[in-house]
């Protein structure tokens, strides 16, 4: 068990390593990403599920937005200069924070939209089912969806025969 918890933490060791490596190269990337991020971010705070349904709605749909701007940062020299010209940018941040606003509006409307889908295909399969009884009642009679007539339930119900023999 120790040894498993070891090596599990060993490689946490090394990616953060590599991953601060990295990052040193990049940092005018990271400062993009970083400060465009910041709706996911703040997502990923207020969410509370363990399924994490809210970051990953807005952090997708964030990372969408902020994207062109990191291939444009690429494209075009990969300096600070260019970073801070893009977060400068009046466009930028309402690409990127429109596009954290679609993915709550994903979040927030979903739900309802296959809550919806789910009751359209429950009432069609009733309708279904309605159908194929009437079918079933035409073909067999009444009896087989457990409508009995009143001389039918008098019959067959030997505890109501006893009761009106008394």
């Amino acid at each position: 068990m120790a040894a498993g918890s070891a090596n599990a933490a060993s490689m946490k060791v090394i990616v953060f390593t590599i991953a601060g490596g990295l990052m040193l190269f990049t940092l005018p990337t990271v400062l993009l990403l970083g400060i465009g991020m910041l709706p996911t971010f703040a997502a990923m705070a207020v969410d509370r599920r363990r399924e994490k349904y809210t970051t990953l709605c807005v952090g997708c749909m964030n990372f969408v937005g902020v994207l062109p701007f990191v291939a444009q940062l690429w494209s075009e020299g990969h300096s600070y200069d260019r970073a801070f010209a893009i977060m400068a940018d009046p466009f930028a941040w309402l690409t990127m924070l429109g596009a954290a606003g679609l993915g709550w509006c994903i979040y927030l409307i979903a739900p309802g939209i296959v809550s919806m889908g789910i009751a359209m295909r429950i009432e069609q399969r009733i309708g279904r089912l309605r159908r194929r009884q009437r079918e079933l009642v035409e073909e067999w009679g009444p009896g087989v969806a457990g409508a009995l007539d009143d001389s039918e339930a008098g019959a067959g119900n030997p505890a109501e025969d006893a009761n009106q023999g008394s």
